[in-house]
């Protein structure tokens, strides 16, 4: 069985991407930094660490409900479109339809490399309070039908995060005989997405609306950061302030 994946992505010239981020400078900034202080957390030493594909499979036992349930997500967000929102029908949908059909090829790969046994495996199962976390997050602003949130949280904040894990995953899978085509083609589309998101945000946003849009992407963020490393049997819940630096906090710990 072969599992076709979308790559039909629009070109984007560096000029064109050069004058999104500065227009956004107030939300892509902040992303930046945030998720560049994820970049450089323990679960990247782990993916670094690895010598085995058969290391990554408490990552891709979860990772594969989390690509299951994303396009799902992206549906619902389609689906409860208002019609005065229908501009943006075109833009939900292409993302959709790209996300589609990955968990497929996830689970090719997992075969492929004796990953997991079969589909049972999978619906064993339990997906992480983490996992249901960031995955929540996307349904509760698909039901809420807050175009801005959506789209600096999920496209430019989590795509963003989920851009930097596969730029790292592609290579090293590749690295151990285990190269993908579900991995590679992350490397372009969360990117792609994480960009396209821009040009769609309301012009002439006042700065209190700004500062709710950039704590969005903030908590989305966190909650991926905390996703990844429950994946790895970890905890870590990265908590930033509105420039996506990190707040330090008191460990409160329980006997």
């Amino acid at each position: 069985m072969t599992t076709e994946t979308y790559t039909g992505y629009r070109h984007i010239s560096e000029q064109v991407l050069l004058e999104l981020a500065s227009r956004h400078a107030w939300i892509v900034e902040p992303i930046a930094r945030a998720s560049q202080y994820v970049r450089n957390m323990p679960f990247f030493e782990f993916i670094e660490g690895m010598q085995s594909p058969m290391q990554f499979k408490p990552v891709a036992v979860e990772l594969y409900h989390h690509s299951a349930t994303f396009p799902k997500v992206m549906g619902l967000m389609l689906g409860l479109t208002p019609m005065s929102e229908n501009h943006m029908m075109p833009f939900y949908a292409e993302h959709a339809f790209g996300e589609g059909p990955h968990h497929r090829m996830l689970y090719d790969w997992m075969i492929r490399h004796q990953i997991i046994s079969g589909p049972e495996e999978l619906g064993r199962v339990i997906p992480s309070v983490e996992t249901n976390a960031c995955v929540n997050l996307a349904y509760q602003m698909a039901m809420e039908q807050d175009r801005d949130k959506w789209l600096v949280a999920l496209n430019c904040g989590i795509e963003r995060c989920s851009n930097d894990f596969f730029k790292v995953v592609a290579p090293k899978m590749h690295a151990l005989g285990a190269g993908h085509a579900y991995f590679d083609v992350h490397v372009e589309a969360d990117e792609h997405h994480s960009i396209m998101g821009l040009d769609y945000i309301h012009p002439d946003l006042d700065s209190r609306r700004q500062r709710v849009l950039v704590a969005k992407a903030m908590e989305g963020i966190t909650l991926w950061a905390a996703m990844l490393h429950a994946w790895i049997g970890m905890t870590a819940v990265p908590v930033f302030d509105l420039e996506g630096r990190p707040i330090k906090r008191t460990t409160l710990v329980c006997h």
